[in-house]
């Protein structure tokens, strides 16, 4: 259940988690209690912000005061990797029925991509019902997502999914305090060496963010290694000292 907000609550709140939202989002002195509340909620336009960042904010929003934030992150990397996909761009266009119908299609889908290939080879001879059947076992969307898919489609902006879940992923990581931490080197690197990085930049952000970190090998580097920590980069590399010799040599 939701918990009660008071005002004192609302503003503390705002404080706390507001500051990590860009500029532009849209909060409410009043929140919305249900992920149907939410969902009619994105029909309030919010003046000077573009389309894509207004629905990503707002979904954000209810995701974070509904405990729904990480389901709907997965939710929305699918939605956002599926209508990129011509065939799915092409059958919402030539669709019919009600939103319903609609957002149920989409639900099946999203059950259907996580079954195996022989698994889908064999529902291609089963009808409907037992398709329907079939798929129960597999986790279908988060109810907020459901709703929020809803009324993206009645608001015509079903099609910009891919660009809404981008921003909606870079508004969650700001929300859930996440740094992403890319390090490219000439060689692997040991966990011990990792670990004595890691330690080092955690100086050099907020006390309470999560490092996510990724990593890469490029042998041309030819020793040292490069950081990107959020947008931030630094350059250690023999690479870069070799390329600023070289430079500095006249050209023949």
């Amino acid at each position: 259940p939701l918990r009660k907000f008071t005002s004192s609550r609302i503003i503390g709140m705002l404080r706390c988690v507001g500051s990590r939202f860009r500029k532009g989002v849209r909060f409410f002195s009043a929140l919305p209690k249900t992920s149907e509340e939410w969902a009619k909620a994105l029909t309030t336009p919010a003046p000077g912000v573009a389309a894509t960042n207004k629905y990503a904010g707002m979904s954000v929003n209810a995701a974070y005061n509904l405990g729904a934030l990480e389901p709907m992150r997965k939710d929305m990397q699918y939605l956002g990797s599926v209508f990129k996909d011509e065939r799915t761009v092409q059958a919402v266009k030539d669709g019919k029925g009600e939103t319903k119908d609609f957002v149920n299609d989409m639900n099946m889908m999203y059950q259907l991509s996580q079954a195996t290939p022989e698994e889908k080879k064999k529902l291609q001879k089963a009808g409907p019902e037992d398709v329907k059947k079939a798929l129960k076992k597999y986790p279908s969307f988060a109810p907020l997502t459901s709703q929020l898919l809803g009324s993206y489609m009645e608001e015509g902006v079903v099609l910009d999914l891919p660009a809404i879940a981008e921003e909606f992923e870079e508004l969650a990581s700001k929300v859930m305090r996440e740094v992403k931490v890319e390090i490219v080197s000439a060689a692997p690197l040991s966990d011990r060496q990792k670990a004595q990085l890691l330690s080092i930049i955690q100086k050099y952000v907020d006390n309470d963010a999560t490092l996510l970190l990724t990593e890469k090998v490029e042998a041309n580097l030819i020793a040292g290694f490069q950081l990107m920590i959020g947008d931030r980069y630094v350059d250690l590399s023999a690479k870069k000292s070799v390329d600023s010799i070289m430079s500095k040599i006249p050209s023949a």
